[in-house]
């Protein structure tokens, strides 16, 4: 019996061996089918405070319920500054990338974003089911990326603070020059210019995303050349930059301490009442009505030289990383983000979302999605793509810090024209 026992252990033992080789085989079989992509966005979603956030989780969840294999994992990075490095240092990761429109033709410059026109007429991606032409977010006639959302700049307002001042929404940069004397209160700014550089990706580029886009291109839409160089005319630079003067000057409308503001003062200005009027970006417009705002919260179409000129739109795309050592998982994310069920969910968050078949969901036959709709059509009316810069953000910062000069030094509109053009032209030649 003692002999046949240890025979007996040693066959169960050796059983037990192959079940957890088979076991562990098994397991590591499933692991390896499993992909994790890293994405990155400037949305948090631990934020609570921005429907943006919560539309993003919801979007990445309904991918992996189709895609079981293939598991999301976000790089945070409101500023941009990492993947901006993570690109130009030819990292792997993020395998996916947000980047802001007029960023593309920054991160293309470096060689490391996947070409995407063969596997769009690969996987037979309509190019006619666009709000805008997808023509418009080439660079040198190539294709990096695909837009996620479009954004317009637009007059924000609190109802309650310019109907106390007594004020007509201005159609143009005069008439919000003539509001200047109507708005009494010293706590509220009539309307708030932001020249500083704080939030966004580097530079003053509230300033640059808001007014400069839109004011300094000529009739054509000229901004910069493909090469880089400036596009724009010294004669609408120094209107441009007149006009921005008079408004913390002359026209008494913007108070120095907008100087220093950027995103995330306007935003908090507008929030709670210190700002009555400013022009600002559509995709937080559900966040400020959220945080007690409310109904108080309206919008305009943004003041131009003459009413109705044209507006700069821009938005936020998707990009292959060309070192992503998942670049078909990646594919099949990237094409889920920008499907007609992808793009209606991001919509709930309040952004006016890039393909034209995602209007049709339900969720844009409810009266939240109204002001998407419209902004949507105000984009197809008075909204235009122009060229940027791949060096933009240093752009914004020498831009942004001549008009600080311009106000606070008493500069001149010449003086600051010629500082943006010969510390731009010196950074430029740096660049390349």
């Amino acid at each position: 019996m003692h002999s046949m026992s240890r025979r007996s252990l040693f066959k169960a033992a050796a059983l037990l061996s192959v079940c957890v080789g088979a076991i562990s085989s098994y397991s590591g079989y499933a692991n390896a089918q499993t992909t994790e992509l890293v994405y990155s966005t400037f949305l948090d979603p631990n934020n609570a405070n921005d429907p943006r956030s919560a539309a993003q989780t919801k979007m990445i969840q309904a991918f992996e319920s189709k895609n079981p294999n293939i598991k999301i994992k976000l790089l945070i990075d409101p500023s941009g500054q990492t993947v901006t490095r993570a690109v130009k240092s030819k990292s792997d990761t993020p395998d996916v990338i947000r980047v802001v429109g007029f960023g593309v033709a920054e991160y293309a410059a470096t060689g490391n974003l996947v070409q995407l026109d063969d596997l769009i007429k690969k996987d037979g991606i309509p190019t006619d089911d666009w709000l805008l032409p997808l023509s418009s977010a080439q660079v040198n006639g190539k294709l990096f990326s695909l837009p996620q959302d479009f954004r317009i700049p637009v007059l924000f307002y609190r109802k309650s603070l310019v109907k106390d001042a007594g004020v007509n929404l201005p159609k143009t940069w005069d008439e919000v020059c003539a509001t200047g004397a109507k708005f009494t209160n010293p706590n509220v700014a009539g309307f708030a210019v932001p020249l500083g550089g704080t939030g966004g990706i580097g530079g003053a580029q509230a300033l640059g995303e808001f007014y400069l886009s839109s004011m300094l291109p000529s009739e054509n839409g000229k901004y910069f050349n493909e090469d880089g160089t400036i596009a724009f005319t010294k004669a609408s630079f120094i209107r441009t930059a007149q006009t921005i003067k008079d408004f913390f000057t002359k026209c008494k409308v913007t108070p120095l301490r907008s100087a220093q503001m950027a995103f995330n003062e306007i935003h908090d200005g507008l929030r709670s009442g210190t700002i009555a009027m400013t022009n600002f970006g559509v995709y937080r417009y559900k966040t400020i009505q959220q945080q007690g705002v409310g109904d108080d919260l309206g919008w305009a179409p943004a003041p131009g030289f003459t009413a109705g000129d044209k507006q700069s739109v821009y938005g936020y795309h998707i990009a292959l990383n060309k070192q992503s050592k998942n670049q078909d998982a990646a594919w099949t994310f990237m094409k889920f983000i920008i499907s007609a069920e992808g793009q209606a969910i991001a919509a709930e968050g309040g952004e006016v979302v890039s393909r034209k078949s995602a209007y049709t969901a339900p969720y844009f036959q409810t009266e939240g999605a109204k002001n998407q709709k419209d902004w949507a059509d105000l984009i197809a009316q008075r909204g235009r793509v122009v060229d940027y810069t791949p060096i933009l953000s240093t752009f914004h910062t020498i831009v942004g810090e001549a008009f600080q000069k311009l106000v606070l030094r008493d500069e001149t509109p010449e003086n600051a024209y010629a500082e943006v053009v010969k510390r731009y032209d010196e950074a430029l030649a740096k660049s390349k």
